[in-house]
């Protein structure tokens, strides 16, 4: 509670508070405040409803990281605060929301591999940000890692399509066409590995249609993080790149 009222400028006698934030913060996550009541100004009245409900305090912080435009070191604060408290939640690394917490080796593979801020990596965060964020898609998750995948290899293997799906990567995989190089087996093998990945069955026609389950998400996210850096680290090749 002490860090939103710091992040409302709540009680700053230098700046005052920033009550558009507290506005907007409220529209964002449905709650009613009224700005005319002069007696308990909607800042108090947002945190009281905070207070009152453990949901609406992480729906109030996501939103605060996401409009606030804080300083680094206020969402380094929330992000020490929720560690302390041993909390599922932490803050995202661009510092605008709120993200479930994972292992530090997965995290790692992840930071690494989005530092190179191109599509693939743009993929990748969104594909993170469904599957970890506080409200999260599982097929957007899936359909986005899809698309990191085809940015990274649909150049090496099926460079002329311009149509070209992760499905076409995996057929034209499957003959093992010439040029194009896998490290760590025949290219049939890394076929077999992206078919884990396509298609995503909530895009599958007919019976087979339905939503896929956030551990499915997350397998096919991971995997699409490691096939990506595969690529950049030149286990995935082709002579005619």
């Amino acid at each position: 509670m002490h860090w939103l009222e710091g992040a409302f400028g709540y009680r700053d006698s230098r700046g005052g508070t920033r009550e558009k934030l507290v506005l907007d913060v409220a529209l964002a996550v449905d709650t009613a405040v009224n700005p005319r009541n002069y007696q308990n100004p909607p800042v108090r009245q947002l945190l009281n409803q905070v207070e009152r409900d453990d949901d609406l305090m992480l729906d109030v912080l996501d939103a605060v990281l996401h409009l606030g435009n804080l300083h680094a070191a206020t969402a380094s604060d929330l992000r020490a605060l929720l560690q302390q408290a041993f909390s599922i939640w932490t803050v995202a690394d661009n510092n605008g929301a709120l993200e479930r917490r994972v292992t530090e080796e997965l995290h790692n593979a992840y930071h690494e591999v989005v530092q190179a801020n191109d599509e693939a990596a743009l993929d990748l965060q969104e594909a993170w940000t469904q599957l970890y964020g506080l409200t999260p898609n599982p097929s957007d998750a899936w359909d986005h890692a899809i698309k990191a995948m085809e940015t990274a290899l649909v150049p090496l293997v099926a460079p002329r399509n311009k149509r070209a799906t992760l499905g076409t990567v995996i057929t034209e995989l499957q003959k093992e066409p010439e040029g194009v190089r896998f490290d760590l087996g025949a290219t049939p093998d890394l076929a077999k590995v992206l078919r884990f990945a396509w298609p995503n069955p909530d895009r599958h026609g007919g019976n087979e249609h339905r939503t896929p389950a956030e551990r499915e998400a997350a397998a096919v996210v991971h995997l699409a993080i490691t096939v990506v850096e595969w690529q950049r680290r030149g286990v995935i090749t082709s002579s005619g790149v």
